[in-house]
């Protein structure tokens, strides 16, 4: 039992406390503030709070309190607005990175639901979960030791140190949860009947049959009619978000699943007309110090 308790502990800190870049924690500092940045400037959140009253009445006092949103103020909330922008700016710019990624996580906890509180008590599935949370990471570690314009000597002097490596990983299970909780959710909510050829039918009707957001009829209705690719479908887009959290663990099977991602979401744009707006934060799992590293010429060259 000590043996194996010993060996849980190596593997535990080997997964958080291994070196790691601080070029590859400032890239994913610049991609979720830059991505947060497009979110928000695509959409005129504090103009909700400006809604007639009528458009709040099915909004319960307990979310309003837990979101502080409290409509009727629509001026305070375009400022707060603004300061968001300023913030995420600053973020991505590495300037001041512990007070302003702070700061871009409370306003974006505040301001994100605003945008569906209206129809639903979910502010989930819009693009800002992971971004909030990701900026308290951003918060308390060292993510401005490189590519920021207020970047200081770093204090391991540009090697990879544990402290670079634990904030990235975290960022990473946060985006790979999004798809782990997917999968799970299918089954909670169904169980294994989700994976079925009739079930997978239905929604692909149903999401071409929605006037306001189909755009695209042709693949999703050739998918439903037939049925062997709808349950090879269903299979394969649950053991896709059941086991995409491997990503995280295992390097080498990014080659195979960062590609296999685009492609499902491409498909699911094209067959379902849902696009899934954290596309962009798959990006973390590049290895931007390779990428970016100059190597030395080999002799011949």
């Amino acid at each position: 039992m000590s043996v194996r308790r010993h060996s849980l502990w190596e593997w535990w800190d080997g997964f958080w406390f291994v070196p790691g870049s601080a070029k590859d924690l400032a890239a994913a500092r610049i991609v979720l503030s830059v991505h947060a940045l497009w979110i928000v400037l695509s959409r005129d959140l504090a103009g909700a709070s400006g809604l007639p009253r009528e458009f709040w009445l099915g909004v319960r006092s307990a979310d309003r309190w837990r979101y502080l949103v409290f409509p009727g103020h629509p001026a305070l909330e375009h400022g707060l607005q603004v300061a968001l922008v300023a913030g995420l700016v600053m973020v991505a710019l590495g300037v001041r990175v512990r007070a302003t990624a702070l700061i871009a996580a409370l306003l974006l906890y505040h301001l994100a639901p605003l945008e569906t509180l209206i129809w639903t008590p979910s502010p989930y599935e819009r693009g800002l979960e992971i971004s909030t949370l990701s900026m308290v990471v951003l918060a308390i570690a060292p993510s401005a030791d490189a590519w920021g314009l207020a970047a200081r000597q770093p204090r391991t002097d540009g090697q990879p140190s544990w402290e670079y490596r634990w904030p990235l990983v975290l960022l990473q299970l946060f985006v790979a949860q999004a798809y782990l909780f997917s999968g799970y959710s299918k089954l909670y909510r169904v169980g294994w009947g989700w994976v079925s050829a009739a079930n997978l039918r239905h929604w692909l009707l149903v999401f071409n049959q929605e006037d306001q957001i189909a755009v695209f009829h042709a693949l999703g209705r050739w998918i439903a009619d037939r049925p062997t690719l709808c349950l090879a479908v269903a299979v394969g887009t649950l053991a896709f978000d059941l086991s995409f959290i491997v990503v995280v663990l295992w390097k080498r099977a990014r080659i195979v699943y960062l590609p296999l991602a685009l492609v499902f979401h491409a498909g699911i744009l094209f067959s379902m007309n849902i696009a899934f707006l954290n596309v962009p934060q798959l990006l973390l799992f590049v290895d931007w110090d390779r990428l970016t590293t100059s190597r030395p010429a080999e002799r011949g060259d």
